[in-house]
């Protein structure tokens, strides 16, 4: 059996919803379903979420939020009737959700209603059984999944009926609602699909799949029909908007692959992420990067004799607000790459660390950093001096890289001016 989570541009209407609809019943093994709330019908539209955060606001500074929370009631009467559905069946539920929004239940209540209200819909127009997410996936104070999650959704479906979970949100250790970072719908179509064994999660998005790079940096890049856990990771880290962090996890312990679908295209395959793949005939998966860092060079002599020296210097950046995305390290010196702020600048992280025991500390000028990320980093010749070689060829100097410490990324920083030609030129050569 497949778990489906269908994403707010699939739900945004009620033809959105049709062609959901469709799709559910063309297939059988389609038998959990999880939604996101109803997102944008156009590009000046706003998302059901966003309008629940701001009654929220509203609320807590005593002002009206009448007329935010009728544009919410208008849409999804609007979606009921489009659907066939009696819109006064949601009428007792806006009225509850109002009147605790305004009593003061909080920004994790008030977002987490677009989800609720969405399965509550929904699960009438594709005759499933709804199972609210609150009963059954726990999170810890903090916003993690509890492992007690799995088992008791595993015994709310034992029966093999069909059921709709809204995403999202679940709940904290007290039992009120406690909700995910944005996207975390992913996440309770990740918890659903190990808590059921599933054979496939399907994602279904706007999209045909993944693609090798950023569309709006590169003309037309091929789509990713596989692509592995563990380089969905390393393009995450590298800015890459690929697939929410937090939703691997739960399928990738029980070897669950993931499909990302389009929902206005579903006869497309889509990319599948899974546990390997064979790198054979496409050894680089993507490319990505991220300008506007600051390198922080460190000097301490015999480094290796310090082993708490790094985190020390972490730590310190951390009780600041800031924080190391990349470091590359030599014998004797670290450098640590920190992200420009308008209130940061090289005088003011030296000023930072001044306590640290070291022989020198140099923040130097601007700079970016790229990745060619695949599995077939680790056994195909020639994909490091082609990099090299491209970068050479546009008179770009590699300022610091790392290439070993991961089998499937190679990491290059550049200076910042030179970011996009660095980018274009190693992209044209692995496509």
């Amino acid at each position: 059996m497949y778990v489906c989570k269908f994403g707010g541009s699939s739900l945004a209407d009620s033809a959105q919803i049709k062609k959901v609809k469709a799709l559910i019943e063309s297939s059988s093994e389609r038998s959990i379903v999880v939604v996101s709330a109803p997102g944008k019908r156009n590009r000046d539209d706003v998302k059901i979420t966003d309008l629940l955060y701001s009654c929220d606001e509203a609320a807590s500074k005593g002002k009206s939020m009448d007329s935010l929370f009728a544009g919410i009631e208008d849409r999804f009467n609007g979606i009921c009737s489009g659907l066939g559905i009696d819109p006064g069946d949601l009428t007792g539920e806006l009225e509850e959700i109002k009147k605790n929004i305004t009593a003061g239940y909080g920004p994790d209540y008030a977002a987490s209603r677009g989800e609720y209200l969405s399965a509550k819909v929904l699960s009438t127009y594709f005759n499933m059984v709804f199972i609210d997410a609150q009963e059954v996936i726990r999170l810890t104070a903090d916003g993690r999944v509890d492992v007690q999650s799995y088992e008791l959704l595993k015994e709310r479906i034992a029966d093999g009926k069909r059921y709709i979970i809204p995403g999202f949100y679940g709940a904290d250790p007290e039992g009120k609602v406690k909700t995910f970072s944005r996207g975390g719908s992913d996440i309770t179509g990740a918890i659903a699909a190990r808590a059921a064994g599933a054979a496939m999660y399907e994602n279904w998005t706007d999209v045909s799949g993944l693609l090798m790079a950023d569309p709006r940096i590169f003309d037309n890049p091929p789509g990713i029909r596989e692509i592995t856990y563990r380089e969905i990771r390393e393009l995450a880290i590298l800015g890459a908007n690929v697939f929410h962090e937090e939703a691997i996890a739960p399928v990738k312990d029980a070897g669950i692959p993931i499909n990302i679908r389009n929902t206005n295209d579903p006869d497309a395959a889509g990319t599948v992420i899974l546990e390997s793949r064979n790198p054979e005939d496409i050894p680089v998966a993507g490319i990505s990067g991220k300008n506007g860092y600051l390198p922080v060079y460190v000097e301490k002599f015999m480094l290796g004799r310090y082993p708490d020296f790094t985190s020390g210097i972490l730590n310190t950046l951390g009780s600041a607000g800031l924080s190391a995305d990349f470091i590359f390290y030599g014998n004797d010196s670290i450098t640590f790459l920190v992200k420009k702020t308008r209130d940061i600048d090289g005088s003011r992280i030296k000023e930072i660390l001044s306590g640290i025991s070291c022989d020198g500390i140099e923040v130097e000028s601007p700079a970016a950093v790229f990745g060619v990320v695949g599995e077939g980093l680790g056994s195909r010749a020639g994909i490091g001096a082609a990099v090299f070689t491209a970068l050479a060829e546009k008179n770009i100097n590699v300022r610091f890289t790392s290439y070993g410490g991961s089998r499937v990324s190679f990491l290059a920083g550049v200076d910042e001016p030179d970011f996009m030609e660095a980018m274009n030129a190693v992209y044209a050569v692995l496509k």
